[in-house]
């Protein structure tokens, strides 16, 4: 279980590697962030960082399962789940759940499609003189659109939309915006939506 530690006085830069599980080939980013960053801002440069549209519920979970997630006035302690009490991400950094190289952690979003993304610490670093945080600087695939379905679903979306013949594939073509390329991944976009959360 983790303990609340102190974060350094100049922080380092947490080098994180971020894959979505259950979905090959795989769907990843690359993200810079201080080592004290929120858990709570954390989530919302995950958010940008996969395209995802901030409206579901999410949880932040450790090695030893213990959950962070945000806490509001009369929610209970563990979503009624019978699990440890779930701790404010508010008042937990990224250096307090992973503080070393090749610490894992979880990120779960939309507890009915459950996308559950791995975070691994890949590196830290000091920071680069005249850089700005976070940062996205790497990734490959689209994300999945917000309430597919979850794996099953999307899988479904991707078969429908690839079959012009399929018959509902004007209807998902119209839910997608009109288009959808699941190998698409504009990293420079991605990373101005990242660096614009503050």
């Amino acid at each position: 279980m983790v303990s609340r530690k102190k974060t350094p006085a100049e922080p380092s830069i947490h080098v994180l590697h971020v894959e979505l599980v259950g979905i090959q080939p795989a769907i990843w980013r690359e993200l810079h962030v201080r080592s004290d960053t929120p858990l709570s801002k954390l989530h919302d440069i995950l958010q940008e960082a996969f395209g995802w549209a901030h409206s579901h519920m999410h949880v932040f979970e450790d090695t030893s399962r213990q959950q962070y997630g945000h806490r509001a006035a009369g929610d209970s302690d563990d979503f009624g789940f019978g699990g440890p009490p779930l701790r404010d991400e508010r008042k937990y950094t990224v250096a307090d759940i992973a503080p070393r190289v090749r610490n894992i952690f979880g990120y779960i979003y939309d507890f009915g499609d459950d996308w559950v993304h791995r975070i691994r610490v890949k590196k830290l670093q000091p920071p680069e003189l005249g850089r700005r945080y976070p940062a996205c600087t790497a990734g490959e695939r689209a994300a999945p659109p917000d309430d597919c379905g979850g794996i099953p679903g999307y899988e479904r979306l991707l078969e429908i939309l690839q079959n012009p013949k399929h018959e509902e594939h004007e209807e998902m073509l119209d839910w997608v915006g009109g288009s959808f390329d699941p190998e698409a991944f504009d990293l420079k976009a991605t990373d101005k939506a990242v660096r614009a959360v503050r």
